[in-house]
């Protein structure tokens, strides 16, 4: 096989595409999981109550909800690591850059950690580990994006026309990287407050909302200041004006079901609006980090593409 023909093989996308399109179900289940205080509904991990994991009785999968759902959701996580493996084998045969080959081994130990943090979670009946599980989810889940991202063909292909010049895209990368850093907090200060409702970890829960709701308005303002340079650079329906469109609604929707799954918690139980805003709540926190991750890295990426066609075209320096 031709160099060329390695080059232009799409199967590393397809199955980092794969990962992450698996991943949404893998985060509705472990929300649900978190919600409804079902760590435990089956004991054991790879050898889960006698039986080798994939192959759990399948009249003891649907007994009840709460095994349902624990097992679906150890199910889909295996099929993410298989969907990863995939990527990994197929970027080492067929993409030479060494960029895709360190996103792909980031990525690989990324959801070993997290697997071997949900086994942790069940064997030790850690509380703790159950809150660091669900709170290196959303990591993972921006890396696989990233990754995803970098072995598309719009990566590939990077252009650059109508692009920012310069110093415009290096102040996107800085507030992105701002946004990426203040969100993961904002999402690790959720995790912590959602496992103190259900996970055995309850101690000073209105302490926890407080600072979670205070840290939301700030990250609302970086946001925005990020919203603001990303609309500076690309406001011709390029990839950057596209991030920034969809940052301000994935906003205003998170603080939408936040306020919702806040006024529809009760003590004793949880409601069926309750699951289903604070599961979308969750993947809503984890496609803000995302989009800022990815803010961060198309600035990156469009600077380097144009400086190596300003070398060929100096006449591009007009286009910002």
């Amino acid at each position: 096989m031709s160099s060329a023909a390695i080059e232009d093989s799409a199967w590393p996308g397809r199955f980092a595409l794969a990962a992450v399109v698996l991943l949404l179900p893998l985060f509705l289940f472990g929300g649900t999981v978190t919600t409804i205080g079902a760590g435990m509904a089956v004991e054991g991990w790879w050898n889960a109550e006698g039986h080798f994991m994939p192959f759990f009785p399948v009249e003891e999968w649907f007994r009840d909800l709460a095994t349902f759902v624990e097992h679906s959701h150890r199910l889909f996580g295996m099929a993410v690591g298989l969907a990863v493996l995939a990527a990994t084998v197929a970027t080492f045969r067929y993409d030479t850059r060494r960029s895709s080959r360190f996103l792909v081994v980031a990525a690989t130990l990324a959801v070993c950690i997290q697997g071997w943090l949900g086994g942790s979670r069940v064997l030790a009946d850690s509380p703790r580990f159950a809150f660091l599980h669900g709170a290196f989810a959303q990591a993972v889940f921006a890396l696989l994006v990233a990754l995803a991202v970098h072995q598309s063909r719009r990566w590939r292909a990077a252009d650059v026309r109508g692009a920012a010049a310069a110093p415009r895209l290096a102040a996107i990368r800085r507030a992105g990287l701002v946004a990426s850093v203040l969100v993961y907090v904002q999402i690790v200060l959720g995790a912590w407050y959602r496992h103190g409702l259900r996970n055995g970890l309850g101690e000073n829960l209105a302490a926890r909302m407080t600072l979670h709701l205070v840290t939301a308005f700030l990250v609302a303002a970086v946001l925005l200041w990020l919203a603001s340079k990303l609309a500076s650079a690309d406001a011709g329906g390029g990839v950057l004006d596209q991030l920034r469109r969809r940052i301000l609604v994935l906003l205003g929707f998170q603080f939408a079901l936040g306020f919702i799954a806040w006024g529809a918690r009760a003590p004793d139980r949880v409601s069926f609006v309750e699951w289903l805003v604070a599961t979308l709540h969750v993947l809503g926190g984890a496609l803000i980090l995302a989009h800022c991750v990815l803010a961060t890295l198309w600035a990156y990426r469009l600077g380097t593409a144009r400086e190596r066609a300003l070398a060929v075209q100096p006449g591009l320096e007009g286009a910002a």
